[in-house]
Order: structure tokens, then sequence, then C-alpha cells
């Protein structure tokens, strides 16, 4: 009987080894959603919390695309939002780090929606997580 419980004990370790990730996940989503929130208030300046101290970034190319997407609603009948971080998907490579498809995404009565694709690597840090990589996945000459 024991030896039929024994392939089970992996399985019930690795369950509890794997942090909440309901309670991640959030965390996450918060994290990547101040990214362009805190950018959108006038005289705000990036959060020093939000990345590791080793961080890897394209953050400013990223605000760079965005200026000229907002450019672009300057056009007579071209009501477009402000940028707003979109996530499409969480996926757990560690309890500690995680990868995140997401999309800057600015919406727009005649483009419906622009989107410049974005690529998170989160690491945990204590009981926080950070952003240790931002990039972003859209060749700069492919935008109008």
């Amino acid at each position: 009987m024991y030896m039929k419980a024994l392939p089970c004990i992996p399985l019930l370790v690795a369950t509890f080894a794997w942090a909440d990730t309901t309670a991640d996940r959030a965390a996450i989503e918060r994290i990547v959603g101040a990214v362009i929130a805190d950018q959108t208030r006038p005289g705000a300046k990036l959060s020093s919390t939000l990345f590791t101290a080793d961080a890897d970034s394209e953050f400013d190319r990223l605000l760079d695309l965005d200026r000229r997407l907002l450019e672009l609603s300057k056009e007579p009948w071209s009501e477009v939002t402000g940028p707003r971080m979109v996530i499409q998907s969480i996926r757990f490579v560690t309890p500690e780090v995680a990868l995140v498809n997401a999309a800057n995404t600015h919406y727009g009565s005649m483009i419906l929606a622009r989107r410049i694709p974005v690529l998170f690597v989160m690491k945990k840090e204590g009981t926080g997580w950070r952003i240790a990589s931002l990039r972003v996945l859209v060749d700069v000459l492919s935008l109008p």
C-alpha cells in the first residue's frame, strides 16, 4: 500500500511549493497596470519599486511609442484613449518567476484598438513581485 502512495508524494509537495497563484496573479496585475498608469499622471516619475535592482527594461522605448500613438490622436475625428496595459496571459515558470504577455493598448473611434505587444519577466523578491525585464515586441518601423 505504501508503494502505491509513494509516487503521489512529489505531486503533493509540488502543489504546496507553488504559492497562492490567485494572490500572485493579483499582485502581478497591479504591478503591470502601474507601469503605464504611473506615467499618465502629470509630473509623475516611474516608481523604482516596480523594477528589480538589475532590471533590463525597454520602458523608454515603450513611452516613445506611446507618444507617437498619441500624436496620431490629434488627427481630425480620431478620439483615442490614453494607453492602458492589458494582460493577455500570466505563466508561472517557477514559484518565483512569471512571464506576462501584455499589450499596451489605445482605444479609439477610428482605429478601434491599437496594441503594442509587451513581454514582462516578473520576479518575486521576498513577498512582492517586481519586473526583472520589460521587452517591447514590435518593430518601431511597423507603426504609422
